[in-house]
């Protein structure tokens, strides 16, 4: 019988052990980690071979478990192997910008609302149907492994060389030469692919997601086990869609992290960003300049930069990292603080329905940014009145105000009275990348009071994506319609749009053309609106 996967805070120990409890009564296996602190915050083969080999993963989401690094990590490593992935929400928590990607559009078990009863009933009944009566990956069988060497080429990768390699693997992963064998080749680097013991691979996956220095000596820059969809970078300790990154993209994958407890992922990224780049001011200070001017020419990167992308190829739905490319340039993320407005009044709210998504704009096609129960308190600080309704800009308990359906929210007063705020006091969080620039050749042609608008735009792989049922696009109009200027959030999966647009208003239509990537909004473009 397979098994369950239980990642958590020890803070929560009493009510996890509760849930455990009512599965293993069940009669479900449930793979839960008793020992303490990870020293260092480095991974053990035990908790990679268990995830990778559980028949579903269960996140016990909590404030506690929401702050844990290592329970990140488990996360998006479940989500990387493919596993199955349910959540049981023991408190009403903001999700971290970590891993709010791999969690989106997933079953949360609402323990709060539902008690502890029907919430362990919910939970098996979830994962039962997943559970397979299999031998273990770790009991004798084979898995095969990709390890990518960086710096040779294929020709020069001769048999002697083959041999030193099978030869640092056995002594690596402590495995005897003759369980090892070479099984294919391939170039772009060097890409081995290696028949071995499943608990070998499981050990060599653990050492490169603890960045072992070992590789090195073999060149080996990345790997990744059969079933896997990203591959581990050694420099950083992360998985990434590509199979290697440049120095600058790793840096930027990896400094972040350490500030991003302190202050927070986007501020870490932005310090080192500015650090880099004050890196490179100085060096070029240091630099004698010539005596006259360089002749001016066209720049290449300029014409570049105003190309469609090839993007990635989409994976499958658990793809969970952004991919990264080789000698990618430091991209640099722009997030538009979302200002508290000055509404002509706020009032208090309750929040009604028993789930709710807070999105970054006031409309369902905009990205998701947390969720909402039944019972939340909120501050009301704005409004938008759309073609689908009011949505109302609430704040709950922090600093990231976000949009919610009126009809949702019990106020203390009429929220008609509030503020209209979106988009000059309520912004959308903008994301600024080299590799996806924004969309092209936006044109729009009027018949009648129809208007289409096209654009040339480009595929976005699943990896930078909400998800696969979200818009790639999202146009944003004012338009004329029964006298009065509207507001219109559309949501396309493709490169265009048709928007009714009537006669009759003294002001203007107008709109705009975005990219939706999962961090953030790229654009915006404005349309060239035909006139009546």
């Amino acid at each position: 019988m397979g098994h369950i996967f239980i990642s958590y805070s020890r803070q929560d120990r009493e009510i996890v052990d509760r849930f455990v409890e009512s599965l293993r009564e069940a009669g479900i296996g449930a793979w839960v980690d008793r020992e303490d602190i990870k020293v260092g915050n480095s991974w053990r083969v035990q908790i990679v071979e268990a995830i990778d080999t559980c028949d579903a993963f269960v996140f016990m989401l909590s404030a506690n478990s929401a702050a844990s690094k290592n329970v990140h990590k488990e996360v998006i490593l479940a989500q990387d192997s493919g596993r199955p992935t349910y959540v049981v929400m023991l408190e009403v928590v903001r999700l971290p910008a970590e891993i709010r990607y791999q969690l989106a559009g997933l079953q949360f078990i609402n323990y709060p609302l539902l008690g502890f009863e029907k919430s362990s009933s919910q939970l098996v009944d979830a994962v039962k149907p997943h559970l397979k009566k299999t031998v273990p990956d770790g009991d004798g069988s084979q898995k095969q492994t990709e390890l990518v060497i960086q710096g040779v080429d294929l020709s020069a990768f001769t048999a002697e060389k083959q041999e030193q390699l099978l030869a640092f693997i056995s002594n690596l992963a402590n495995t005897d030469a003759s369980q090892l064998k070479i099984a294919n080749l391939a170039a772009g680097s060097v890409h081995v692919f290696m028949d071995m013991p499943a608990e070998t691979a499981f050990q060599l996956k653990t050492l490169a997601l603890n960045s072992d220095p070992r590789f090195n000596e073999q060149g080996i820059v990345s790997l990744r086990l059969d079933g896997d969809q990203l591959y581990v970078n050694i420099a950083t300790g992360l998985l990434t869609a590509a199979a290697t990154i440049g120095f600058l993209a790793a840096l930027w994958m990896k400094i972040p992290a350490t500030f991003s407890s302190i202050i927070g992922l986007a501020y870490g990224r932005i310090l080192t960003l500015l650090a880099v780049l004050l890196v490179i001011a100085g060096i070029g200070f240091s630099i004698p300049k010539p005596a006259s001017p360089p002749v001016a020419t066209s720049s290449p990167i300029m014409e570049e930069s105003t190309a469609s992308p090839s993007p990635e190829p989409a994976s499958t739905s658990t793809e969970t990292l952004p991919p990264t490319s080789t000698d990618t340039p430091i991209p640099t993320v722009t997030e538009t603080s979302i200002p508290t407005p000055e509404p002509i009044s706020s009032l208090a709210g309750v929040v009604e329905a028993d789930q709710l998504s807070c999105r970054y704009g006031p409309g369902a096609s905009y990205l998701y940014m947390y969720g909402l129960i039944k019972g939340n308190k909120v501050e009301v600080l704005g409004k938008a009145d759309t073609t689908a309704g009011t949505w109302v800009y609430v704040n709950y308990g922090g600093d990231q105000p976000c949009w919610v359906n009126a009809k949702f929210i019990q106020a203390d007063g009429d929220v008609s009275d509030l503020e209209q705020i979106y988009p000059e006091k309520a912004p959308l969080i903008l994301f600024v990348h080299p590799r996806f620039p924004p969309p092209t050749e936006v044109t729009a042609s009027r018949e009648g009071d129809q208007v289409e608008i096209s654009w040339r735009g480009y595929e976005l792989a699943l990896g930078d994506r909400e998800s696969a049922e979200s818009p790639q696009y999202l146009v944003e109009a004012w338009t004329c319609q029964s006298g009065q200027i509207v507001f219109t959030a559309y949501g396309a999966f493709e490169e265009g749009a048709v928007i009714t647009d009537e006669a009759g208003c003294s002001e203007p239509s107008h709109g705009q053309v975005f990219i939706a990537h999962k961090d953030g909004y790229i654009g915006p473009v404005p349309v060239p609106w035909p006139v009546q």
